[in-house]
């Protein structure tokens, strides 16, 4: 019994060529391989960046979407000092920044991870405890593009105040006469604003100054945020887009997928 098996063995290992199986997985192996590396190369030079954490952007970085270019980014922290346990003190580094666009808008968004979050007053002083820093920034339309910033809206935020308590975002031009106020807020006593806009009158270039703040007044109040965003309104023609390089893993790829086609003739045959 035991020699009919290896018998068999054999004959079924001689019927499988084995040297040739070998080197097609081989073979295969290695068109995997360099398949995989094509379609890495193929997503990591097409992708095009359109965010920053707000501490890249105050070390020099800036966003371009488009025509529109956001750059000169300043954080500053204005929590009044000293601070105590239970003030939310912003790291850069978690409030991400990103642009988008339609034909006619572009939006700044701002979100922040975690939120800013804030509850009860310090009771050894009596004072509330509180969020605030700045967030101070240029916009401008760029690349010869001839389009003018008309309007623009402060919104998309989820601001919340309870008890006694607020929260609130606004903007200000720093360029421009008249100057512009943008505000939108979240009390616990009087009133909300969860949108406000402002004509620019087709500008180019604007610089905004802003001013994120919360505060708790009695133990049982809570306030805090997590989103923002500005979008503004061009008027004009948009430029065409530019034209996307040929991605460098792409001919990569292409010849792993022929090798592939051609070791898959050759075994058919």
């Amino acid at each position: 019994m035991i020699v009919r098996l290896d018998i068999h063995l054999a004959m079924l290992f001689r019927r499988w060529d084995h040297p040739r199986i070998i080197d097609d997985l081989f073979r295969i192996g290695k068109m995997k391989k360099l398949m995989f590396a094509a379609v890495s190369a193929l997503c990591i030079t097409s992708v095009s960046t359109h965010a920053a954490t707000l501490a890249d952007l105050a070390a020099g970085a800036s966003l371009v979407e488009g025509d529109v270019t956001f750059s000169g980014f300043v954080f500053t922290d204005n929590t009044p000092l000293p601070a105590f346990p239970g003030d939310f003190i912003l790291d850069p580094a978690n409030l991400e920044v990103t642009a988008s666009s339609t034909a006619s808008t572009t939006t700044l968004s701002f979100s922040l991870d975690p939120g800013a979050s804030i509850a009860g007053f310090d009771t050894s002083s009596g004072l509330p405890h509180v969020f605030d820093f700045f967030v101070d920034f240029n916009v401008a339309v760029t690349g010869g593009s001839t389009r003018t910033l008309t309007d623009v809206t402060l919104g998309g935020g989820d601001l919340f105040a309870t008890v006694d308590a607020f929260s609130e975002v606004v903007f200000a031009d720093a360029i421009n006469t008249p100057s512009i106020v943008l505000e939108i807020f979240e009390d616990a006593q009087p009133d909300s604003q969860t949108s406000d806009s402002a004509m620019l009158g087709g500008v180019s270039t604007l610089g905004l100054f802003g001013q994120v703040e919360g505060k708790t007044f009695v133990e049982t109040a809570t306030a805090g945020l997590s989103t923002f965003s500005l979008t503004f309104d061009l008027s004009g023609t948009a430029p065409p887009p530019a034209t996307i390089p040929l991605p460098a893993g792409l001919p990569l790829l292409l010849a792993g997928l022929g090798s592939l086609a051609l070791l898959r003739r050759r075994k058919t045959l």
